[in-house]
């Protein structure tokens, strides 16, 4: 089982839209959501559980990263990371800082 999580970056997570990102994904597959408290940020985390990490990635991409509208939204406050089963598996799919060289499933 793989997972493909969305972390919002602690200094926009307060004022993110959980709902709104909820109904553009829920079609695709629902999320587990973690929100945690530490030292007085939030961490914001939605991660998607998956057997076929590359469809669901590229649905999400459509529905999230190449949407005209939510693009501007998620794009500058996200990281995207896909995690294996071992703790060596690890790519990063997207990250807010386009400089950042990315991995691809």
């Amino acid at each position: 089982m793989q997972c493909i999580s969305i972390q919002i970056q602690p200094k926009h997570s307060r004022e993110f839209d959980r709902d709104q990102f909820l109904q553009r994904v829920r079609a695709i597959r629902s999320p587990e959501v973690d929100a945690i408290e530490e030292k007085g940020k939030l961490y914001l985390s939605f991660n998607f559980f998956t057997e076929f990490p590359a469809p669901l990635w590229q649905a999400l991409t459509e529905c999230l990263y190449k949407d005209p509208a939510y693009a501007a939204i998620i794009a500058p406050v996200s990281v995207v990371i896909c995690e294996g089963e071992t703790d060596d598996e690890c790519l990063l799919l997207h990250h807010f800082d386009s400089s950042e060289p990315l991995d691809r499933l």
